[in-house]
């Protein structure tokens, strides 16, 4: 078991099912063909693909109380039909270019993100820096997670996947968007560099009971 700092970044999010997961990972080994050094390398163990809801630094002691406020919510949320209806690309401060899968901002994905943004914040740590991550992360990584409330939340919430570094073709061969799947699992993830899910610290089914143990156990390390 992993050793958590005492404030550690942390990132609710839901995770794709498989094949959406495999057409993530896909299109960011297409990237990083062009960008072999483009910092972000998508896999199902150490950097998931995956939906950000809210993001915060917190207590490594709040892990096991943010869990439970997780769980709860995800108790009472249905399994969740999302669409993916293009590659968007945004522009970062240094000049690089991200690419995402842009998702469409249904109405039980807005309330779930509303809910658990209410949930969670306030748990968040006044301050962050760079030892909360999972392994080494860049002054932005830590700027985008201590904006997060102001620049990605509520009314400014914009779902999507982050595939990569690099200017991903809008049209992909394979790929016909939209892209509609349904999401039945969330994941209470300690960040790693570029606001990556490096680590799974408790998991839950939407509709079921959580397996939540492994958070309060980390917590207690």
């Amino acid at each position: 078991m992993h050793e958590l700092p005492e404030t550690i970044a942390v990132d609710l999010v839901l995770l794709p099912p498989g094949p959406i997961m495999d057409l993530a990972i896909g299109a960011n080994r297409t990237l990083l063909a062009g960008n072999p050094d483009g910092g972000i390398r998508l896999d199902r163990e150490g950097c998931l693909p995956h939906i950000s809801v809210a993001m915060l630094p917190a207590r490594s002691r709040d892990i096991p109380e943010i869990a439970a406020k997780v769980e709860r919510i995800t108790q009472r949320c249905s399994p969740m039909a999302l669409t993916i209806d293009a590659v968007a690309k945004h522009r970062k401060n240094a000049g690089e270019t991200v690419s995402t899968f842009h998702i469409l901002r249904a109405e039980i994905l807005q309330l779930f993100h509303k809910t658990v943004m209410n949930a969670v914040m306030p748990h968040q740590a006044p301050s962050a820096g760079s030892s909360a991550f999972s392994g080494e992360a860049s002054a932005p990584s830590v700027d985008c997670l201590l904006r997060f409330p102001k620049t990605s939340a509520y009314e400014r919430y914009s779902p999507h996947i982050t595939l990569g570094f690099g200017d991903l073709p809008e049209i992909i061969p394979g790929i016909d968007f939209p892209v509609r799947f349904e999401v039945t699992k969330a994941a209470l993830c300690h960040l790693g560099s570029h606001c990556t899910c490096r680590r799974v610290l408790a998991a839950f089914d939407l509709g079921l009971r959580a397996h939540g143990g492994r958070a309060g156990a980390a917590a207690r390390r």
